[in-house]
């Protein structure tokens, strides 16, 4: 076979290796970039979620160790329901330009090691968005293709025309649940608009707390009665009640927090020591305060957070005896809530006890820590941290519509519950 043709073949499927590595999903693809923030612009620990037709903004920021800055650019690439790529056109979910730059950014102070902060808003003056749904927000150099994407982001546009209902109840369906899972009982009202074959246009997502794994999608009314939507199943909407999430906090490295056992500062940065974690699956539950998984990034008040802010590798030990056929993640916002390779415990036969390390920036994180099973994508919460009914949990429900003409996943509805506010005797 001539040369140049073996050439161009393996051109061609490197390309599609590159295509099929950008996922729409929260990702980082280059290893120079720490700490990706995407929030509503009132909060940090805001979700990325705007009102479509408002003037609600986002909030994205992230440091790159480079030694030069880069002109970022960003898009915004319209999703169904189901976090798959519309097939609409740029020009019918964007107003303004496709593609925007991040020319907001400042070299960090006194930090080991040096990096670049990078700020942006939007939507703004360069880029609006036009409809409602899912969006994956995509920053990359030169040109938006696979290969030039530095990371990606999910955020939601809502247009707020469904009223939903959800509380937890105290006795679940399956009473064989009682005490351990937390229940969602859920109903929607709906305007005359979606009338239509809400049993094949309505679709209902609800994600417990940050996670991604663990979603609930594609659910269906089970009766509907003119604008009402129930969705009575047999044993109900069923999520592990789980516990609270364990914590550290590392804002200032001039002293040790609780959970923290030794700081280790030299010439090449700092390394956070956390106290050996144990299993609390047998241990009765206890009220921890905790932000439900979510990360609050910030220093000491005489520190910039943005540009003085120090990182840090923590450690992370968890004595269990070894797991067969699964493994262990570290779950939270510190790692994107993502079951991956950097998140993947290591287990130590001579210390008996699993160990992990993350890179994160000073701050106070929420975590836990998840079995799974091997060949399996959701992790088990309660195998090391137990199941309860009274954990804090947030939970999170998406109601789409699937519009006809364009065709694509209008979101709809979107509410926000907590299992302690919303739960019922």
């Amino acid at each position: 076979m001539p040369r140049y043709i073996i050439v161009l073949i393996l051109l061609l499927f490197s390309s599609n290796i590159i295509s099929q590595s950008i996922k729409n999903e929260d990702a980082v693809y280059d290893k120079n970039i720490q700490t990706v923030q995407l929030h509503h612009i009132s909060n940090q620990l805001n979700p990325p979620v705007i009102r479509l037709g408002t003037n609600d903004r986002l909030m994205l920021s992230f440091d790159d160790f480079s030694e030069e800055t880069f002109l970022f650019k960003y898009t915004l690439v319209h999703c169904d329901a189901n976090w798959n790529t519309s097939d609409l056109e740029q020009m019918e979910y964007l107003d303004g330009f496709y593609e925007g730059d991040i020319i907001d950014y400042a070299f960090s102070f006194n930090a080991i090691p040096a990096y670049i902060h990078y700020d942006l808003v939007f939507p703004n003056d360069e880029v609006r968005i036009r409809l409602s749904g899912n969006y994956i927000l995509k920053v990359f150099v030169d040109t938006p293709e696979d290969e030039n994407v530095v990371f990606t982001r999910r955020l939601f546009v809502v247009e707020q025309l469904v009223r939903v209902e959800a509380t937890i109840p105290y006795y679940p369906k399956n009473l064989l649940y009682t005490r351990k899972k937390q229940q969602i009982d859920l109903r929607l009202f709906t305007p005359d608009l979606f009338n239509a074959e809400p049993e094949e246009r309505i679709n209902v997502s609800i994600r417990q707390n940050g996670r991604w794994d663990n979603i609930k999608t594609g659910l269906k009314p089970t009766s509907i009665m003119m604008n009402q939507l129930d969705y009575n199943y047999p044993d109900g909407i069923v999520f592990d009640g789980g516990n609270q999430f364990r914590n550290f906090d590392m804002k200032s490295f001039w002293y040790q927090s609780m959970y923290i056992r030794r700081i280790i500062s030299d010439e090449n940065g700092y390394n956070v020591i956390l106290y050996p974690d144990q299993p609390k699956a047998r241990k009765p539950y206890e009220v921890i305060e905790d932000i439900n998984g979510k990360k609050l990034i910030k220093a000491r008040q005489d520190q910039r957070t943005s540009i003085e802010g120090e990182y840090a590798w923590v450690d992370f030990t968890l004595k269990h005896s070894e797991i067969r056929d699964a493994d262990i993640y570290i779950l939270g916002a510190l790692n994107d809530w993502k079951l991956d390779k950097k998140s993947k415990m290591r287990y130590d036969p001579k210390k008996h006890m699993y160990v992990g390390d993350l890179l994160l920036k000073q701050g106070y994180y929420n975590y836990l820590y998840v079995v799974v099973p091997k060949g399996k994508t959701e992790g088990d919460i309660t195998i090391i941290d137990g199941d309860h009914w009274e954990t804090d949990n947030d939970y999170y429900i998406y109601v789409y519509y699937r519009e006809k003409v364009p065709e694509y996943d209008r979101l709809v509805g979107y509410h926000k519950m907590n299992s302690f506010q919303d739960r019922t005797e």
